[in-house]
């Protein structure tokens, strides 16, 4: 497996969790918290998580086996074959498990999250972030 996809799916992880114990906080604070709201943020976690490696997979396999282009042809089709199977395991989640539906579907939005700081990251690091040369928003 390619070091890069452990690396940035380690990165993704590690933004989930955080993001996660936050809404955990949250459904605390405002007296909604019980064991639905944990198993749901957990599924919802691991989908997020799931999702995001598959994608970072198909990447780096795609881009191993050919052009940018390609590459990215590759990764627009598998997109909905992924978002199928997010959609499917959080309603087998909420339906068979009757977890909060909030706690589970709420964690599918935590990868962008740390994507959309990253650049913020890199760059207190002193890292160039790829892919962003010229890129006016981060710029």
């Amino acid at each position: 497996m390619d070091p890069a996809v452990k690396k940035e799916t380690g990165y993704i992880a590690i933004w989930v969790v955080l993001l996660s114990l936050v809404m955990e906080a949250v459904f605390l604070l405002v007296r909604k918290w019980d064991l639905s709201v944990l198993f749901g943020n957990l599924g919802g976690a691991a989908i997020a998580i799931g999702s995001f490696f598959l994608m970072a997979l198909t990447v780096a396999r795609a881009l191993e086996k050919g052009k940018p282009e390609e590459a990215a042809a590759k990764v627009k089709a598998t997109a909905m074959v992924r978002l199928a199977g997010c959609a499917l395991l959080c309603v087998l989640l909420i339906a068979v498990f009757k977890t909060n539906i909030y706690a589970t579907v709420i964690p599918l939005l935590f990868p962008r999250g740390g994507i959309a700081f990253r650049p913020l990251i890199d760059r207190k690091r002193g890292v160039e972030s790829p892919g962003t040369e010229g890129s006016d928003l981060i710029d």
